[in-house]
Order: structure tokens, then sequence, then C-alpha cells
């Protein structure tokens, strides 16, 4: 029995290996057969022309993979995610758009792949991955999510979405793709977290900018009311009841207070306790609904921007980092201002009161 390339979820690139009859490298389109006893990789023709596996004679020993590899180009990059192998200087992988280091390029065109134990040279002593010579390695991490990456999404290539994405690629791909073929939505619980600082930290600057100013004002706002008017009228209230205010309100006590105070003092207590901490939960929600939407198509937008104004393609790799990935400094200076709005007016009170 043979298995196929292609048809059995091989997981092992024999590109550039030599077919161990002819000794002519594989590559890309050749039709591969391998040993199902070592995984010994053959030409189709080449096996049919033996008509057995030639390492019969080594199957269940740890016999020993060739350690070379035909590279006719010495000026390649191969991805550290997915074991393409990449023209000299590209800043991302052609394949799946994965960040490609430009440190120890050389060292990497000559080793082996990486995450690939097959390939890796061993003493004769040591046993590949299942003990078996030509063994396939284990599962590695696939940024596309298993999507091709000349699909489209929005009449761009998902490889392009995945260049601007860069950061958690595998969860955001699937969900554009399924929003393409179903118009299904999935619920973005970060967005519901972090609110307009999760815009900005995805470099959607512009609607980020306007959520989280507007959260923070409502925050400032029901800060000052609270010290401006909330907490004196309450102590009025509390002294007129003769309830302690050095001691915490029990619930029957805080019905109390409530039912004392009058319709504006009502009015003002349920839009500073209720309305404002509502409305900044509802625009939490909503954004946490429209998040994975307005994303997909900030990354169309900026897709279509890069290749309608950069025709060269290493400036538009470099686009793709400058305008793509996440903005961790951003996201952090937001943080910062929520804690400072709500501990500098908390602050403020003890003078004020």
């Amino acid at each position: 029995m043979l298995f196929q390339r292609g048809r059995n979820n091989l997981m092992t690139d024999f590109t550039g290996v030599k077919c161990p009859v002819c000794g002519v490298p594989f590559q890309p389109e050749d039709d591969i057969v391998v040993c199902p006893e070592c995984g010994a990789p053959y030409h189709r023709a080449c096996y049919q022309q033996e008509g057995h596996c030639i390492f019969e004679d080594k199957h269940g020993t740890a016999w020993q993979f060739p350690d070379e590899r035909a590279n006719p180009s010495g000026d390649t990059v191969r991805c550290p995610k997915c074991g393409h192998d990449n023209t000299a200087g590209a800043l991302f992988c052609e394949h799946c758009g994965t960040p490609l280091s430009q440190q120890d390029t050389g060292r990497q065109n000559s080793e082996q792949p990486f995450n690939d134990s097959s390939f890796n040279h061993k003493s004769p002593n040591d046993r590949h991955a299942n003990g078996w010579p030509y063994s396939q390695a284990p599962f590695t991490f696939d940024p596309m999510a298993g999507i091709d990456p000349d699909e489209t999404i929005d009449h761009v290539k998902a490889g392009d979405l995945c260049k601007v994405v860069q950061s958690n690629t595998t969860y955001y791909l699937p969900v554009f793709m399924n929003h393409e073929k179903f118009r299904t939505r999935r619920f973005n619980f970060a967005a519901l977290i972090l609110g307009g600082g999760w815009l900005l930290y995805r470099k959607i600057y512009a609607l980020g900018s306007i959520i989280t100013s507007a959260v923070l004002a409502l925050e400032i706002l029901n800060q000052l009311l609270n010290v401006q008017y909330i907490n004196p009228m309450m102590l009025q209230i509390m002294n007129q009841l003769g309830i302690s205010s050095t001691s915490s309100v029990s619930t029957h006590q805080l019905y109390q207070i409530v039912s004392a105070m009058n319709s504006s003092q009502m009015l003002m207590f349920s839009l500073v306790n209720l309305c404002i901490p509502l409305s900044i939960f509802v625009t939490h929600i909503i954004l946490g609904f429209i998040a994975n939407n307005v994303y997909r198509k900030h990354c169309v937008k900026t897709i279509q921007h890069i290749q309608a104004n950069v025709s060269n393609e290493s400036e538009a790799l470099i686009s793709y980092q400058e305008k793509g990935g996440i903005n961790t400094v951003l996201l952090v200076m937001v943080l910062i201002c929520y804690l400072i709005v709500s501990n500098i007016v908390n602050y403020n009170s003890i003078f004020l009161l």
C-alpha cells in the first residue's frame, strides 16, 4: 500500500530531497509516494520500477535519514512556521504571511526545515519520529488556520489578510472566512472588555479614538457628579435619618435613603449611578458584537490602499508591517488613563468633602 502526497495530510515537505532510486531532487509538482512501513519517499514511476521499498532491510531499525537537501539557489529564507522557501530579503512568508527574521538567514538556508524532526541530523543510535526513517514530523502551527492563502475574502486574498492581522490570525481568519461564506458573526470578548482600547490596539485609530474619548468623558462626568453632588447629598440624608456615615450601609438603610430623596435628587441619583454606567456598558456590548466586522473591513481597506499606492513588493511588505499588526503601547496608555481618571477624582474628593 502506498500513500500519495497530498491525499493523506502528509506534513513532511520532500521538496529538494533526492529520490533514493533515481537521485533526482523532488519538486513541488512531482507525484510522490511514500513507503507505509518507513515513510521513504519515491517518484511514483521509480517505485513502480523497483516494485518494493529499497530500504526493506532497514525497516524497524534506526536507519539514518539523509541530511542532504538540494538547494539550487542559496539566496532563500525558510519560513519558521510553514517551511516555505522565500526569496532573499522578503519580510513576510509568501505562503502564510508570517514575518520573517532577517537574522541567521544563511544558516537557515543550509540547515534542515524548522519543526521537521525527520530531517534533523542524528547519531546512528537515535530514532526518528515514530521510530522510522523518513518518518513524519509532529503537527506544526499553521498561521492560516488551514485556509488557502489564495482564497478571497471580500475580494482580497486571505494571505494578504494574514499579513495585516499578524497577531492571532488563527482566530480572525476563520471568523472572516465564515462571514464571507455563511454571513455568520462571532462575539469578540476582548472588545467587550477593552472597549475603545481594543480598537486602538488593532490600529483602528479613528473609531477607537472616538469611543475611547467618549467613554473617558462619561467616566470623568460620573466621578465629578458623584464628588460634587451625590456624595454630599447622601451624607445629608444619612444625617437626617440618623445613619452613621462611618460604617457600611445595609440594603435596608440604602432603601431608606433612596425613599427620602425628592424627585430632583432621585433623577440625579439615577443619572449618575444608573444611566451613565449603563451607557458605558451598552457601548462595550455593541462593540463586542460589531468588532470583528469592523476589523475585517479595516483590514480589507488597508490592503486595498497598499495595493493601490505601492507597486514595489518589498515596499508593500514594509507597509503591511507598519499598518498591520497591533499597538500594545497605545493599549497600555489607554488603560493607564482609565486608572488615572478613576483614581485621581476619588483622591480629590477627599478634599472636596
